[in-house]
């Protein structure tokens, strides 16, 4: 008995010494997680993220080892919320993590729990706001998934400026509408999960470091890039709304974005599924240039539509040339624009004056003001005087300055416009000199 109780007054001082070299180690481990898997991972990582909790203690299980723990985390979907995290490795190969969050992650925890929001700044309770009224007034519960996000993110769009000296934050986003892609991918992020669409912040390049979504649309998941649904004009201040990257499938999105998928959904689904759901999917220009003669009619503006036999530029321009005669609406085209080769998204824009109105209203209001012109100096003038005074210079100059415009507004139908633009100046020349 005595070397037994000896042994033990000998071991209780050494634990006393260990437990208090570790302080609070031993209140962790009573909060411990346990995580068996990366979706579990994951779903702990959100439950944290909108109870706003800065810390976890976790405990990966034998299905979750023989990886690196930094590995484990930056294959999850942290960055959905979290802007950095710090962790500490235990010697029973638990781990705490501490989590600073993005704006977007805070927005929305306040959002759900209302005792938050006295912890976000005055400029982040005003962006709150913003996103609260602005998903009021455009979601309707009578609304489809689809709709959903089809809504917020035009409206994204059409208000967000790209501007490089903004910093990456939704709540500046929202209260200046200018940023960069993240700022776009965490804003959208925001709008979608307040009006109950599941979402992600994908993490990738494409020719840079670049941020995008994946949005979940009736179960399924689909790709969302609002920062190249807003490309920048050069010198103008237009706000140009494109889909040519809203709704596609990890085939279709990976032609130019690239991502680590671990722990992302699949999205394997039908591709461009906007222009498919609008009827303007297309497999051949016929059925392509019948919905444009359409929209023409309708008064429609502009016109996007998804092309799987674009081929290549010239092969555009040799179909477009050869159907305007079958299609004389077909001149209304002002601008249009298509990938390099191969499918993908077309962009109209239309004149509705049939032809290009710089090359006929203009110039015809020149040919008959120089006919009025000549007549009224005839009448006051005679022969020889008002002959020697006629100079055509003025209209000629104008219309050098038209033929140019025209071979940059329409350069598909430069040649014939060219041409027309002879006739109404010889014409006109034809006219005044018939009368000597």
């Amino acid at each position: 008995m005595m070397p037994l109780l000896l042994l033990l007054l000998i071991l209780l001082p050494l634990s006393h010494s260990h437990a208090q070299e570790q302080p609070g180690y031993l209140e962790l481990k009573r909060d411990m997680v346990l995580i068996h898997s990366m979706a579990e991972l994951n779903n702990h990582l959100e439950e944290l993220a909108l109870r706003g909790q800065t810390r976890t203690n976790c405990m990966f299980t034998k299905s979750m080892k023989g990886k690196q723990v930094k590995q484990i985390m930056l294959s999850s979907l942290w960055q959905n919320y979290s802007k950095a995290f710090s962790l500490t490795q235990h010697p029973d190969r638990s781990v705490l993590f501490e989590f600073t969050y993005h704006d977007n992650a805070r927005l929305l925890a306040a959002h759900l729990h209302p005792e938050q929001v006295a912890s976000l700044t005055p400029h982040e309770q005003q962006a709150l706001d913003i996103a609260r009224k602005r998903v009021a007034e455009l979601i309707s519960p009578q609304m489809s998934d689809y709709d959903k996000v089809r809504v917020l993110h035009d409206d994204l769009v059409r208000r967000a400026t790209y501007d490089l000296q903004a910093d990456g934050s939704c709540t500046t986003m929202l209260l200046t509408n200018k940023g960069v892609c993240e700022t776009y991918s965490r804003t959208l992020w925001l709008l979608l999960r307040l009006a109950d669409i599941p979402c992600h912040i994908v993490v990738g390049r494409t020719n840079e470091d670049h941020a995008w979504n994946l949005a979940q649309v009736d179960g399924e998941w689909y790709h969302v890039d609002a920062t190249w649904d807003d490309p920048a004009i050069i010198g103008s201040d237009a706000q140009v709304l494109t889909h040519n990257y809203f709704l596609l499938n990890d085939q279709e999105i990976a032609r130019d974005h690239s991502w680590v998928r671990d722990s992302l959904p699949v999205s394997a689904k039908k591709d461009a599924l906007y222009f498919r759901t609008n009827a303007r999917y297309f497999t051949n220009y016929g059925q392509m240039w019948q919905s444009v003669v359409a929209a023409i009619a309708n008064g429609e503006t502009e016109f996007e539509c998804y092309l799987t036999a674009f081929g290549d530029r010239p092969a555009f321009e040799r179909s477009l040339l050869d159907n305007v005669q079958a299609f004389p609406a077909l001149r209304s085209i002002r601008t249009w624009s298509g990938p390099e080769k191969g499918a993908g998204v077309v962009r109209l824009t239309f004149d509705h004056s049939g032809t290009p109105p710089k090359l006929t209203e203009e110039v015809m209001e020149l040919a008959n003001a120089s006919v009025q012109q000549a007549r009224s100096w005839l009448e006051q003038f005679n022969l020889q005087a008002w002959y020697n005074s006629l100079d055509f210079t003025p209209i000629e100059q104008e219309l050098q300055h038209m033929q140019h415009e025209a071979a940059t507004q329409c350069s598909h139908l430069y040649h014939e416009a060219e041409q027309k633009v002879i006739e109404w100046w010889n014409s006109a020349k034809e006219e005044v000199f018939s009368w000597f």
